[in-house]
């Protein structure tokens, strides 16, 4: 325990008023044993002392137990609002030196000359003091100033006798308070220690508290961050897809209207640079939402077949442009997995590996780990460095590209990989040579289910389009008019609106089809402007949603409507193949 010369006088006061506290606590029990002891020694000397003076004895005992009986009261009223617990222990001092100064005159002035007179009472004397330790010593001078007035003149008047016995007697009840007052400085200390310690509890509770308050308070303003980042992305997302979808739709008119060869292949070129941009787009969004927790993977039993044979169809050619190989070899195995997630996984591994080899090829195969899949993609590239393998995974972090050149990437691949392997709980692990390659793998929970349906690759042919009605709303006249100078040479007829109302005032027949933008003006959605025409030529009018918007919330509200969804920037063959599925069923 620390001693009082460490202590700040704030923890001082503090310590004084709990032990005072305590000390006004235990009196009423004190006052009790005193009344007790004071009636049974009357029963004892009441033959051989003078009774006028000890009547008057008792009554000033009874007087100032009353008194100190009537402090107890008053401290327990004023409790709540005592600044400074001094002067209180001052006053309770005082009253207990008194006490023992009375009970000391007991001994000194009423007891006969017979030894055992002397020897009775010492003995009750010698039991006040005793019981005293444990209530008075909270407070050690209230203690010291009772006991040793109280013991000293019985042990003089033993002292003073010829009596061997009594003179023994005297020795035993002075060792007997310096033993008394020796225990109640110890409890004392105890007790202040006590004291002590649970301060620092309380301090320590309240410490935690409010570390407590301060975590919950952080956790929510993160969840308020969070949800202000996914409303942000959601519309950064949207308002950059706005022009993208706009530019896509126009290289693809103009890409049916071109004839010229040189025209053709600018066009071809500003499709690529289209194209980039989109990935680039979706890879700053993919990384965004990794890192703001707005990924919700839906695991479902996956034919990694299907995955393998989709990106050896997109790889393959970029692949042969190098003078590469590219192998997928066959498997047979199902992986328990969010199939869009993987896939975007793999895509990038695939994708890097191509990117950082120049000479032989890559290889993709699933190998079996007993309850588990490990996916590996093996390269022949440069390698990586084995100081830089704790790197890779890092955003914006490219080898061998100090310039920074776009066509090589943003230097997020890996960093997707990283986001939605440790989402997907997939954890992925790299190692490499210089100059031999490397090898990234995969590995998730392999599946004995299996899918309820695989996918079904969607083509369309433009002849089932041709006369048919499309009324096309988006509150972008660029969008509006890059659609329909897309679809126009598909044989559709083409009409748009930026709302539900002005497609109702512009049109005269019900259109065969409707494609609405998920997010119009003034709080209007895409949902509300189907249903309002629908309502408006009563029909059940096949409709779609494009949206550039990615908030979660927005996107399950366009799906439990039962619309299909597109996401902006939606390519030519991809709308041309909704169209087809929207008016499968639809008379001419």
């Amino acid at each position: 325990m620390a001693s009082d010369t460490v202590l700040d006088s704030a923890t001082q006061g503090r310590l004084l008023t709990e032990q005072i506290s305590l000390l006004y606590r235990h009196a009423p029990s004190i006052y009790a044993g005193n009344a007790l002891a004071a009636t049974g020694l009357a029963l004892m000397v009441w033959d051989w002392v003078d009774r006028e003076g000890f009547v008057v004895w008792l009554c000033v005992l009874a007087v100032l137990t009353t008194a100190r009986t009537g402090l107890v009261g008053l401290w327990h009223r004023r409790r709540a609002h005592i600044v400074h617990a001094r002067p209180w222990a001052w006053v309770f001092t005082a009253g207990s030196g008194t006490s023992g100064i009375l009970w000391g005159m007991m001994g000194g002035l009423f007891v006969g000359p017979e030894p055992l007179q002397m020897a009775s009472i010492g003995v009750v004397l010698a039991g006040l003091v005793s019981a005293s330790v444990s209530s008075l010593s909270v407070y050690y001078p209230a203690y010291a100033v009772f006991a040793v007035p109280a013991i000293l003149p019985i042990a003089w008047r033993c002292l003073q006798s010829d009596d061997g016995f009594m003179r023994g007697f005297a020795l035993i009840s002075i060792g007997f308070v310096v033993i008394c007052l020796t225990f109640a400085w110890l409890n004392n200390r105890s007790i202040r220690a006590a004291i002590l310690l649970r301060f620092e509890n309380l301090a320590l509770l309240q410490e935690v508290s409010a570390q407590r308050e301060q975590a919950t308070l952080a956790r929510e303003q993160a969840e308020q961050a969070n949800a202000a980042k996914t409303r942000f992305l959601a519309a950064a997302s949207h308002d950059l897809r706005q022009p993208l979808q706009a530019l896509s739709l126009f290289i693809d008119a103009q890409a049916n209207a071109a004839e010229a060869g040189p025209m053709r292949q600018l066009n071809g070129r500003m499709r690529e640079a289209a194209d980039n941009m989109g990935l680039l787009l979706n890879n700053l969004m993919d990384y965004a939402r990794i890192e703001t927790g707005a990924l919700s993977p839906k695991c479902a039993p996956v034919a990694l077949a299907i995955t393998f044979e989709r990106l050896e169809r997109e790889f393959t050619p970029i692949a042969a442009e190098k003078g590469l190989w590219l192998r997928f070899r066959p498997t047979t195995e199902y992986g328990m997995t969010d199939a869009a997630l993987f896939e975007h996984i793999l895509r990038n591994l695939v994708g890097n590996a191509l990117r950082y080899t120049e000479h032989g090829g890559v290889l993709v195969a699933c190998r079996r780990q007993g309850e588990a899949l490990r996916v590996e993609v093996r390269d022949s590239g440069i390698g990586i460095p084995e100081a830089s393998l704790g790197d890779v995974f890092k955003e914006f972090y490219q080898l061998g590209n100090p310039e920074r050149d776009r066509r090589k990437g943003l230097g997020l691949g890996l960093s997707i990989v990283e986001g939605l392997s440790r989402a997907l709980d997939h954890p992925v692990v790299v190692r490499s040579q210089i100059g031999r390659g490397s090898v990234f793998s995969i590995t998730l929970p392999r599946s004995e289910a299996r899918p309820v349906a695989e996918p079904v690759a969607v083509t369309a042919s433009f002849d089932r389009l041709a006369g048919r009605r499309v009324l096309v709303i988006d509150n972008e006249p660029d969008i509006r008019g890059a659609l329909a100078e897309l679809m126009r040479p598909w044989g559709l007829q083409v009409q748009t609106a930026e709302s539900a109302a002005d497609a109702i005032t512009l049109a005269t027949d019900p259109p065969h089809a409707i494609l609405a933008d998920f997010r119009l003006q003034d709080g209007h959605n895409g949902i509300d402007a189907i249903e309002a025409v629908r309502r408006h030529f009563g029909q059940e009018i096949p409709a779609a949603l494009i949206t550039g918007d990615t908030d979660p919330a927005r996107l399950k509200e366009a799906r439990q409507a039962g619309f299909t969804l597109l996401q902006k920037p939606t390519p030519a063959h991809r709308l041309a193949a909704l169209l087809e599925f929207l008016l499968e069923d639809t008379p001419r």
